[in-house]
């Protein structure tokens, strides 16, 4: 088969001192607070990765481990074989650094948790825990640490110690977005059930700022009336946003029009799922990040040529068309401006960086009528990185005439 995914996620091999999750944070982490004294942020947690070494009791200075010292967290795997993190608490000591004994309290997190980062300056000048800014919706690597058993009783379990962006995207650990749920009925849910099982989690949990995880509906349309891009039919009767920078990002395009034709494909393919991120507090209601399966799309390709598919869209006279895929046999060196922005993704847009691809493109045939290169671009087999940046689109424009 032509295609050959190079997604290669691995946990951490070094252990921590504090358990590790890999999570996604829902806004923008900024260290510059402007006039805001305290700024809540949330991450959704999408794997337990490790437990660390904390224990307790635990003395600071002491050259010594406890022998009778319990952790403070364990790695353990339900029935259905998913990863969640145990955790307790610990009696408080008078000494800074310093814990009891391990406290009865105990609670768990999973996939599918969000959990809260408070950020105010005081944290902001810790330099562990934000090395930089962080962009919305990227996946990261956080530490979290339990607390004392006083703080747990009054609500505060969970401090967030650490925020390490890692160095893969949302394409690489897709299958880990299996674990969320489906709807966000579904996961409001279970969120209020894990809190009611839970009770010291009341603070800590979201209940309604969460996230979840569904595949698109082929009858899916992109509307752009209005101020920004909204994803209609998708599966669901509200529409969700898409941010432009979000769309060329998680396509590999440094074009507005040509991200959203890649998304139009993905579309008509079946090959493309959202992560939803439902917050109040938005006026334009969820958002999403758009997820390409380039395998779905590839489907069936075992060498260059032009490949016909089952895939079928609406075509700009109303008819439906046929997508069909263009391969070229011979791999070639793109000289462009930038880097694709995610090396995860095999698929990267014509105005790029490349070392070694291959030159594809979808063309969509029905009758008569053809939009020859509804989407133009590479299937990148080298290693790459860059920056997208924002422009216009216009509606079902062959690449051709851009």
């Amino acid at each position: 088969m032509l295609f050959k995914t190079r997604c290669a996620y691995t946990t951490s091999l070094s252990e921590g001192k504090n358990c590790k999750f890999l999570a996604i944070n829902q806004e923008p982490i900024c260290r510059d607070l402007g006039e805001k004294k305290t700024v809540a942020h949330r991450f959704t947690i999408l794997r337990a990765l490790s437990a660390g070494f904390a224990s307790a009791p635990y003395k600071l200075k002491s050259p010594k481990r406890d022998p009778d010292a319990k952790p403070l967290s364990e790695l353990k795997y339900g029935e259905d074989g998913k990863p969640y993190m145990a955790m307790w608490s610990f009696k408080k000591q008078g000494a800074p650094g310093n814990k009891g004994p391990r406290s009865d309290l105990c609670w768990s997190l999973q996939a599918g948790n969000t959990i809260k980062l408070w950020l105010d300056e005081e944290r902001v000048k810790d330099t562990e825990l934000l090395g930089a800014d962080v962009g919305a919706f990227t996946v990261c690597e956080i530490s979290v640490a339990s607390k004392n058993e006083e703080s747990v009783r009054n609500g505060w379990c969970i401090k967030i110690t650490s925020v390490r962006p890692a160095d893969f995207s949302l394409h690489s650990i897709s299958e880990e977005l299996t674990c969320l749920c489906s709807s966000i009925g579904e996961a409001r849910a279970r969120e209020l059930l894990r809190v009611q099982a839970h009770p010291m989690l009341e603070k800590e949990l979201e209940t309604q700022s969460v996230a979840f995880w569904a595949p698109v509906k082929r009858e899916a349309q992109l509307d752009e009336s209005g101020t920004a891009v909204r994803l209609l039919n998708w599966g669901e009767s509200y529409p969700i946003e898409i941010s432009a920078e979000t769309a060329m990002w998680a396509t590999n395009c440094t074009r507005m029009d040509w991200a959203f034709a890649l998304l139009e494909v993905a579309i008509g393919a079946g090959a493309l799922s959202v992560l939803v991120v439902a917050n109040d507090f938005w006026k334009g209601g969820p958002r999403a990040v758009p997820i390409v399966s380039a395998s779905t799309l590839f489907e069936g390709i075992a060498d260059a040529g032009i490949w016909p598919t089952a895939f079928k869209m609406c075509m700009e006279n109303g008819s439906v068309g046929t997508l069909e895929v263009e391969v070229c046999g011979d791999k070639v060196a793109v000289p462009g401006a930038k880097p694709p922005s995610c090396d995860d993704f095999e698929l990267a847009g014509l105005d790029t960086e490349l070392a070694d691809a291959l030159p594809v493109q979808f063309n969509l045939r029905g009758g008569d009528a053809t939009v020859p290169a509804l989407w133009k671009g590479y299937l990148n087999v080298g290693a790459t990185r860059g920056q997208p940046f924002v422009a216009k689109r216009r509606r079902l424009q062959t690449m051709d005439g851009a």
